[in-house]
């Protein structure tokens, strides 16, 4: 290998001393998606969105403002039923398409080349052999699955208090480089949206810089696939 080339792949890795990626799953939904849209506009942050199809068909104009906003979009399926996507494969696959459809149908364009499975990539509903199949799948048509290394626990009951999303946020990226934040954007989610001006906060003046999954290098990928963010195996 030359050199140059030495130094260029090490100026790509080297590039952000820490990263932080804000993820929110299962929106839009009509009472919290504009609020956390102003907190990261006022913050001037972008983030990346896994929407919901029949989400999507229910608020049409919010997916619209989060694409004018330039966040990144991509797939959780269209039903969000975890009995019928990870029955087989070609469930999965379909609920995939109706998602990919509803969103290209508003935007006009396709949406990232990354999505999240409902329950992560290692959830327990679905057989392994199925789950097994959904990822050999996507990942052969080059559609990368994304999982997290930090969960906000905003999903651990109904309400949970905003003090804790942010301190288990806090904790959990103290000695990390690279943070992927699980949070949510759903009816009940009002805390979630409560912490994260806190939680933005934090992040900067530690010296995370905000990235989103619709600029990664592959050698960005090729450090999450190690680490067990992505393609996780």
């Amino acid at each position: 290998m030359s050199a140059s080339l030495v130094g260029s792949e090490m100026c790509i890795r080297d590039r952000y001393n820490r990263e932080v990626f804000l993820t929110f799953d299962d929106g839009p939904s009509p009472n919290n998606t504009r609020k956390i849209l102003k907190i990261l506009d006022d913050n001037n942050v972008r983030a990346t969105f896994f929407v919901v199809g029949n989400k999507v068909d229910e608020n049409p104009s919010l997916l619209k403002e989060l694409d004018n906003h330039g966040m990144a979009i991509g797939i959780h399926t269209y039903s969000h039923n975890y009995k019928k996507i990870y029955n087989d494969l070609q469930s999965y696959l379909e609920d995939y398409e109706i998602c990919k459809n509803s969103i290209e149908k508003l935007i006009h364009k396709a949406p990232i080349s990354y999505v999240r499975m409902p329950g992560g990539s290692n959830n327990l509903t679905s057989e392994k052999s199925v789950l097994d199949s959904i990822k050999t799948t996507l990942n052969n048509k080059n559609i990368n699955y994304v999982d997290w290394n930090v969960c906000s626990s905003d999903a651990d009951s109904k309400e949970v208090p905003a003090i804790k999303i942010q301190n288990t946020i806090e904790y959990q990226c103290k000695n990390k480089k690279t943070a992927v934040i699980l949070m949510h954007d759903t009816y009940y989610k009002h805390s979630t949206v409560e912490s994260l001006p806190n939680i933005i906060s934090y992040l900067k003046e530690n010296g995370f810089v905000f990235r989103t999954f619709d600029d990664l290098t592959e050698q960005e990928e090729t450090r999450m696939a190690a680490s067990g963010i992505m393609n996780r195996r």
